[in-house]
């Protein structure tokens, strides 16, 4: 019987642990578009990568539940538009509104007390700011940093209002708060660099009164740093002209910004290790690229350099989703299902080279830009390889609609990736909605063979294609229309979400 309770306790146990990090998400946006989608991405992350990705129906409704990293503000995309919402595990909420404004503004209704007091916060400290003087800049010290301390007490005060009323999160105050000086500190850097050029005294300098004021709302730098990129944006920018000073005079070939910051940052006593990683993998997005010439260099100098595990995985993270897989290596096994529902296995493409798309049918370029070059592809390079095309759509029936829809008369397996971007096969191959439809090669063992491809008018696909199958096909033409891929989601820092409670 003791032992039947144990079973159970841990059973109930895990269920809660789990359902910490999963949210109901679901609303309807009047005027949807079902070849749009809404994306969620983490704010604080290194990667900033979406953690979500789903579509409307015919009708603007959605739904979805997804798994979130911790609970917190979240950045929310759909049809070019920004807004932020706070997520907690466990909890189920319903957004909606109109296609023009959506997630700008939004209503909310289930769990709602902590996206009201993002709401009101946000109104008010807009209308705070808008009645402020915009040349407070050209002040002298000490009253420009009485204006920073007013606006500091201003805030927090109206904020622990809001939290009372609303009933909102400790964790959400708190965070709000933390945000509220790290975007005073951004001011405060913006001071010290241009107070003197925009009143004529070139050798001004903060004094140890204003650097003392900064020291205080930087609190715990650590806790900042993981926090909140533009507090990673601010350090940078505060170091920035030393920075250029540094990396001017020693100058070398072949080394990389990255590198250089790397060497430049390294005797900084003043910030500690977490830091010092943090602001290394901000850096070096500079130099992530796809045509990165010595990207296995690059990736090598980061590996050693960044000591943080977090930091490492999300570096890790932004490497796969911009190189792809690492070539040479072996292709992840999975299993795919066919129009009829059988499951067939990644490792059976071995034998041959195989060329794998991936694509989903919401993405607007499919029919008029993509389809017709692939065809000519595929009709190039069937003889000398095996052609897969992967459908990452969100269920069974959408994939079955466009492999006829789209993909008659292609030649080719027409394969599906049960869960779409939910699927093993989306982790494994690092696929992410703004990289769809993109291409990888395989060679006949199975092995990566070419970094993955969003746009097969990248010269560097058909010399690969051409090695691969031992063909020398055509040039690849484009049709009517330049094929780009679906951006990724850009930060909402100045977005506005209003959100209006209807408690269930």
């Amino acid at each position: 019987m003791k032992k039947l309770l144990l079973i159970v306790l841990c059973t109930l146990f895990i269920v809660s642990c789990s359902n910490k990090k999963t949210v109901i998400i679901s609303g309807k946006i009047a005027g949807g578009n079902p070849l749009e989608r809404i994306e969620i991405v983490e704010m604080s992350g290194v990667a900033t990568l979406p953690i979500a990705n789903f579509g409307v129906d015919a009708q603007g409704n959605f739904s979805d539940t997804i798994q979130i990293p911790k609970n917190g503000v979240y950045t929310l995309s759909y049809g070019g538009n920004y807004g932020v919402v706070y997520l907690k595990g466990g909890e189920n909420i319903r957004l909606s509104g109109n296609a023009g404004g959506f997630p700008r503004e939004f209503t909310v209704e289930g769990d709602s007390k902590n996206n009201v007091f993002l709401q009101k916060t946000k109104s008010y400290v807009d209308n705070y700011f808008s009645k402020i003087n915009q040349d407070i800049i050209t002040q002298d010290e000490p009253k420009f940093l009485g204006q920073l301390k007013k606006f500091k007490s201003d805030l927090n005060k109206e904020m622990d209002n809001l939290a009372k009323s609303t009933g909102a999160d400790n964790d959400l105050v708190k965070w709000k708060k933390e945000e509220l000086n790290v975007n005073l500190l951004g001011i405060s850097g913006q001071y010290a660099i241009m107070h003197g050029q925009i009143t004529n005294k070139p050798n001004f300098k903060v004094t140890q009164a204003y650097k003392d004021f900064q020291k205080e709302l930087t609190g715990n730098e650590d806790e900042k740093i993981k926090n909140f990129p533009l507090y990673r944006e601010f350090l940078i920018n505060t170091i920035g002209q030393d920075f250029q000073a540094y990396a001017m005079k020693n100058q070398k070939p072949n080394v990389t910004t990255t590198e250089q910051f790397i060497n430049y940052v390294k005797d900084k006593k003043e910030y500690s290790q977490l830091v010092k990683d943090y602001l290394v993998s901000f850096v070096s997005r500079i130099d992530m690229n796809p045509q990165q010439p010595n990207s296995d260099k690059l990736i090598k100098v980061l590996d050693e350099n960044i000591k943080d595990s977090d930091v490492k995985a999300g570096v890790k993270k932004i490497e796969e989703a911009i190189y792809g897989l690492k070539i040479g290596a072996s292709a992840p096994s999975v299993d795919f299902i066919d129009v009829n529902g059988k499951k067939v296995a990644s490792s059976s493409f071995n034998g041959k080279p195989t060329l794998i798309m991936f694509y989903a049918s919401w993405n607007p370029y499919m029919a008029e830009s993509v389809v017709p070059m692939v065809k000519e592809l595929t009709n190039t390079y069937k003889s000398k390889m095996n052609i897969a095309y992967v459908s990452m759509d969100d269920n069974t029936a959408a994939f079955k609609k466009s492999a006829v829809a789209l993909l008659t008369g292609l030649d080719g397996q027409k394969l599906y990736a049960k869960g779409g971007l939910k699927s093993d096969a989306a982790q494994k191959f690092a696929l992410y909605g703004f990289k769809l439809p993109s291409f990888l090669i395989l060679d006949k063992d199975g092995k990566v063979a070419s970094r993955t491809f969003m746009n097969i008018m990248d010269p560097e696909f058909k010399t690969a294609m051409d090695k691969i199958s031992g063909i020398t096909g055509p040039a690849i033409v484009l049709p009517q229309m330049q094929m780009q891929p679906t951006p990724a989601p850009a930060p909402a820092d100045s977005t506005k979400v209003k959100t209006e409670a209807k408690a269930k």
